[in-house]
């Protein structure tokens, strides 16, 4: 393997397992697996203590189950699987057979690593530019502990997340002159699915904008416009229309996204060279954000904010070195909102758990495996991969069938189960014409239904 150094000579390095083990190279890939064995085990610890939020874990897990039955026509018509088909995403035809036989864990640790894999980009990026390989270590730390980044890779499963390595790798496949690597990135965005379609526009356009990879950016561009063509039925342009507002969420939004990186990048903006492109491409997704106002874009712990950290350090390896001094003060105020950030997700998500968790597990037990269950999200995923789970909103869409078990834990809301949609429920429960409890212990009931329930109305 031929590889360059930082002072632009070649040198030729062994392959497989030899090349690994060389000191510079092991330390960065120790970095990478200890990112993953730390966000993982985060990951577990939240899934087992029943803090889960969204219906996106346990739509991933019905898709994966109707994909490998062979059922994979119904992803449009399930409550839980519609907007994961509607995004147009392959990848979850390569996951479904590997998650049905390795489980729920495996989806959280691939998912580390894949963007923990970031980092190594980060890093390679820096030598190709022939950075010190402090300044290359400093950013690729710096994508590592960005708050954004860590957060939504611990909250359920969004393969979403993984647009922020994969962009890297496109930028270092683009530097590196790799046709065939830059190729093979750009089929492996489209199976995120059509919404990283932005971002690839973001990052064609920051490479035509960079020296010698303007063919690269160009291609890009082609290619998204085409991908985005195709997966409409031919090319519609976006509705670009400012759905957000300022608000006080928009200014802690605002607090959470640019203050992490803030010592590293106000440093180096005493420096002319510090001014390039990428901090206005950065600034885009920041602004797209805001613009769609809806509470996920406005959340800095979505996929939709990680993607800030991918370019934040593009736009940091663009500028001068970063000093030891102010290397060590970037990670220490970069870590230190980390911690903050860990502080204010257990005193809002992880604090206010349910109690009751082993009632849940002794309800969830009494449900047969080939039986439908209506439930809220943070419950649904113990099942497995199965597509016998329904989210409890559908109590106002469609009729639920006749022998159906109902799983509730009404002490704690999972943000779509409200207030009128658990009472209704709870109602029915108490119902012996309409069905038959099964197990009521510390707050949590589990019925089954003993006929058929039309769509219930539940007034304004």
């Amino acid at each position: 393997m031929i590889s360059t150094l930082h002072d632009g000579t070649a040198t030729t390095r062994g392959s497989g397992q030899g090349s690994l083990l060389q000191p510079d190279r092991f330390a960065r890939w120790a970095w990478v697996w200890a990112y993953g064995a730390v966000v993982t085990t985060l990951a577990a610890v939240r899934y087992s203590l029943y803090v889960v939020h969204g219906y996106s874990l346990s739509g991933y897990l019905a898709a994966f189950s109707l994909i490998t039955h062979g059922q994979s026509k119904d992803l449009l018509t399930n409550p839980l699987t519609r907007a994961i088909a509607s995004n147009h995403s392959w990848i979850i035809w390569v996951l479904a057979p590997l998650t049905s036989v390795l489980g729920v864990g495996f989806l959280f640790f691939l998912s580390a690593l894949v963007v923990g894999s970031g980092a190594l980009a980060v890093y390679r990026i820096g030598q190709l530019w022939q950075l010190e390989p402090r300044t290359s270590a400093v950013i690729s730390s710096l994508y590592l502990l960005y708050p954004s980044l860590i957060a939504a890779n611990i909250y359920d499963f969004h393969p979403g997340v993984w647009a922020a390595p994969l962009l890297l790798w496109l930028v270092w496949f683009a530097l590196k002159k790799s046709w065939w690597g830059f190729g093979i990135m750009l089929v492996l965005m489209t199976g995120l699915g059509i919404s990283v379609a932005g971002a690839l526009v973001l990052t064609g356009i920051g490479l035509l904008l960079s020296k010698k990879s303007g063919w690269f950016g160009a291609a890009d561009l082609t290619f998204t416009v085409l991908y985005w063509s195709l997966a409409h039925g031919g090319l519609i342009l976006p509705h670009w229309a400012w759905a957000g507002r300022l608000s006080l969420r928009t200014v802690l939004y605002l607090i959470w996204a640019l203050l992490p990186p803030s010592v590293a990048a106000g440093a180096l903006f005493r420096r002319r060279s510090a001014l390039n492109h990428w901090w206005l491409l950065a600034g885009g997704v920041l602004a797209w954000n805001i613009a769609r106002g809806s509470v996920a874009d406005t959340s800095p712990f979505t996929d939709h904010s990680a993607l800030l950290a991918a370019f934040g350090a593009m736009a940091l390896l663009s500028c001068d070195s970063i000093t030891g001094r102010l290397g060590k003060w970037a990670l220490l105020w970069s870590s230190g909102w980390v911690v903050l950030m860990g502080a204010y997700l257990y005193h809002s998500t992880w604090r206010p758990r349910p109690a009751n968790g082993a009632e849940i597990a002794a309800a969830l037990s009494l449900v047969p495996k080939s039986s439908l269950l209506v439930s809220q999200s943070y419950i649904l995923p113990h099942r497995g991969v199965t597509v016998r789970n329904w989210p409890t909103t559908v109590i106002t869409s469609r009729t639920i069938p006749n022998h159906t078990y109902v799983l509730l834990n009404p002490e704690i809301s999972d943000g779509y189960s409200t207030s009128p949609i658990l009472t209704a429920w709870l109602n029915i429960a108490k119902s012996p014409g309409k069905s038959h409890i099964r197990y009521h212990a510390a707050g949590v009931w589990l019925f089954q239904l003993t006929r058929p329930l039309p769509p219930q109305s539940l007034g304004g």
